[in-house]
């Protein structure tokens, strides 16, 4: 496969029309249209369903629109890194992230590396734990900072001196907003909505968990999330109380929503984490670096 059929590809899954894919790449439509037709010839299989004014790719396409973009992200990572000469530190460093605020740390460490080095620049990504460490493995992410690491010999990690703390958002209105700190037993009544990687086969998992212990048997669970924002929605409708990390959530005058810590304090320890083996850039050693001396 050729790079050149990928973006063509990425291009008419992205516009989903021939006619619009082929204005954006300024090629002809006949010339857009062989490149795809030779690119499903080659793999034996229909990548688009094409109705009479549209297409969307099929359940291979969709498989070959993921692959296409991490083989074509990964080309250009790499034209750009080699793009600049040995005396220059510039490029892009890719950061994959979830939602925390210790990211805050991170972005003054940005902001500092950008001062000396302002030729390079930096692209974040939120997802959560499992898939910025598919994308890490798949080297669309230089590093990734995770939320309880998990030991994993294919990748190194550098703990940040720092961690989240949990604690409950809740309506204002909530009887439990009149308490200063929510115990588990505080929770034994009530839906809640919980992040998904701590609720795992109907049962509890993580820090979350631990901090239950035996009270966790007997919670009722509304919803799960993976990012915040939207479950907050549902926490201000009504649904439940979240369980989410310090600093994610507004709370507080006009805001109609109350946040308290958990008690006994349950926390999660926050790493860099790069891929064991890999060469970096120099602008991602000198990143690192930068961070191992904060």
């Amino acid at each position: 496969m050729e790079l050149r059929a990928l973006r063509y590809y990425l291009a008419v899954c992205e516009w989903g029309t021939m006619s619009r894919a082929a204005e954006e790449l300024h090629v002809t439509q006949p010339a857009l249209s062989r490149q795809i037709a030779a690119l499903e010839r080659e793999l034996g299989c229909e990548l688009l369903e094409r109705h009479s004014r549209s297409v969307r790719p099929t359940e291979k396409g969709l498989y070959l629109r993921r692959r296409a973009q991490e083989i074509v992200g990964l080309a250009d990572q790499t034209s750009a890194d080699f793009s600049h000469g040995d005396d220059i530190v510039a490029g892009d460093i890719h950061i994959g992230a979830g939602e925390s605020a210790s990211m805050r740390l991170i972005a003054q460490r940005v902001r500092a590396f950008r001062r000396l080095y302002p030729d390079v620049r930096f692209h974040l990504h939120s997802a959560v734990a499992t898939d910025l460490m598919e994308r890490l493995e798949h080297g669309l992410d230089d590093l990734v900072v995770l939320m309880s690491y998990p030991n994993d010999e294919r990748c190194s990690h550098l703990r940040l001196p720092l961690s989240d703390a949990w604690g409950v958002a809740m309506r204002a209105d909530d009887p439990l907003a009149s308490r200063e700190v929510i115990t588990p037993a505080d929770l034994a009544e009530g839906p809640l909505i919980m992040p998904e990687r701590s609720w795992a086969g109907e049962r509890l998992a993580g820090p979350l968990g631990a901090w239950f212990g035996d009270d966790g048997e007997a919670i009722e669970v509304a919803a799960t999330y993976n990012l915040s924002f939207n479950a907050t929605l549902l926490v201000q409708e009504g649904v439940g109380r979240m369980l989410t990390l310090e600093g994610l959530t507004p709370s507080g005058p006009g805001s109609g929503l109350a946040f308290r810590l958990l008690y006994p304090p349950a926390v999660s320890i926050i790493d860099v984490v790069w891929k064991r083996g890999a060469t970096p850039s120099r602008a991602v050693s000198l990143f690192l670096e930068s961070l191992r001396e904060g």
